[in-house]
């Protein structure tokens, strides 16, 4: 008779004891996650309103039973915004595998299929005390009708009154749970971001609602099924060669009058540029992008004409703000909010196996003593940044004058470097950019990391008509 004993066996039965127990354990940590629902009006829905523009401006709709949305004039356009308690139900920087906002449409007009836009809301909004003018009593936004700083993600809304819409919210819920916007608060605009069409007015049921079972809820799983994996690698190399764009578009508002998108893409488009530095970018803002993300369009249309993947950094303080876009992958990409009301936006790229970091501002105009202010603000910002740097906007400053040597010497001014060794060009003789100044600039580092190959002012005009009152300039750099 075997002996069932015998160390043999006891040291095989072990083993597969402990694998037993391995397996049941990442069983278990494959399972452990937790499904919440976020509906409780006032707790975990802390508001849920519409905001409307023009005489209902300073109205307060958070007692009303809908949840409107509009795209017309001002006076008439309509958004919703929701604040959802993500901060005490959800633990710190937990995975997020699945976040969605349920809404059940309440009224409708026409039949078209409206695309709704998910935001984040820049500011913490109070129920009672949020319109069109002010986020909180006697603190405005800084742009009537809300302050957004990211979308995420399109939801298509027909005219299925009792319909459920679901709204994926799930890296917006991410990004809310990791602290990235300050509160770990979800907060939430859904914008119409489709034409002006007739019968686009949409209703949702609020958490006012009669009938409990139409009131919103956000529907949260979390906790995470396996290790994440490690963060990609770096892009790879794309040469030594880096040729970017810097261009104040005017909102693509032409010599003619006539804002066009398309024509402004094809402008990029011909210059050939591997990343684009854009100033007055309207953003829900404005006769050339009232409704809808303008960055966001430039960015589909180059991707669309070009037939690459181009990505997108923006800062919009006041509806009107700066935009970078790359062909290259960015390894990081932020932005600064400046005094009185202007910005920079970030985006690293990587060439020739080092990180480029690109920023894109636009410093004030009307309003001279601002000038210097921001100016320190955005310089003293970059330094958290490695080098080599670039930095390019519409600065409204003068060569030789006091704000410009706040920039030149830390930077090298890089029309000037190329018209020093011969390689600057110009369609117009001088390098004037608007009219007959040069107020639009590429500052890139000063210690050598990179050099400058040629600056130019390129002829943009297109059947007799210019696209923007600025010129853009082009810069090539050999990054060391």
């Amino acid at each position: 008779m075997a002996n069932v004993c015998s160390p043999t066996r006891a040291v095989r039965f072990t083993h597969q004891l402990v694998m037993l127990i391995a397996m049941c354990s990442f069983a278990a940590a494959a399972s452990a996650q937790t499904t919440v629902t976020l509906s409780t009006p006032g707790t975990h829905i802390n508001a849920d309103l519409t905001i409307q523009g023009g005489a209902s401006g300073m109205t307060d709709f958070s007692s009303s039973a809908g949840l409107a949305s509009k795209v017309s004039t001002e006076s008439f356009t309509r958004r919703v915004l929701l604040k959802i308690d993500t901060q005490n139900t959800i633990p710190a920087n937990t995975v997020i595998q699945s976040a969605k906002l349920y809404l059940v449409l309440k009224s409708a007009e026409s039949s078209e299929n409206r695309p709704f836009t998910a935001f984040n809301v820049a500011q913490s909004f109070v129920k009672g005390e949020t319109n069109w003018y002010y986020f909180r009593s006697g603190q405005p936004w800084a742009r009537p009708g809300g302050d957004f700083n990211g979308s995420f993600g399109t939801t298509y809304v027909s005219n299925a009154v009792g319909s459920t819409y679901a709204f994926d919210l799930t890296s917006l819920v991410q990004r809310a749970v990791n602290g990235d916007f300050g509160s770990r608060y979800t907060r939430v605009a859904l914008v119409d971001t489709g034409a002006n069409n007739n019968g686009n007015f949409r209703e949702f049921h609020s958490t006012r609602a009669s009938n409990a079972a139409f009131r919103p809820r956000l529907v949260v799983t979390y906790g995470t099924t396996v290790a994440p994996p490690p963060p990609p690698p770096p892009p790879p190399s794309t040469g030594t060669t880096l040729r970017v764009m810097h261009w104040n578009i005017h909102k693509t508002k032409g010599s003619d009058g006539a804002c066009n998108p398309d024509r402004t893409a094809n402008t990029i488009v011909a210059q050939n540029v591997q990343v684009v530095s854009l100033n007055e970018v309207n953003f829900f803002s404005g006769d050339c992008a009232w409704n809808f993300d303008m960055g966001e369009k430039l960015r589909a249309l180059l991707q669309q004409k070009t037939g690459v993947t181009w990505y997108k950094q923006n800062v919009n303080p006041n509806g009107v703000g700066n935009v970078l876009l790359s062909r290259l992958q960015p390894v990081s990409s932020s932005y600064l909010i400046l005094n009185n009301g202007r910005g920079v936006a970030q985006m690293g790229v990587v060439v020739n196996g080092r990180v480029v970091n690109l920023f894109s501002t636009h410093i004030e105009y009307y309003n001279a003593s601002w000038r210097p202010e921001q100016i320190l603000q955005a310089v003293t910002w970059l330094r958290n940044f490695s080098e080599p740097r670039v930095f390019m906007g519409d600065f409204n400053t003068w060569f030789q004058t006091p704000d410009y040597y706040l920039l030149a010497p830390p930077y090298a001014d890089a029309w000037l470097v190329a018209k020093n060794a011969g390689t600057a060009s110009s369609y117009n003789g001088t390098g004037a950019t608007e009219g007959t100044s040069r107020i639009d600039y590429a500052f890139i580092s000063n210690n050598g990391s990179l050099a400058v190959n040629s600056v130019t002012v390129p002829d943009t005009v297109v059947n007799g008509v210019k696209p923007s009152d600025h010129d853009p300039i082009i810069t090539v750099v050999t990054v060391k």
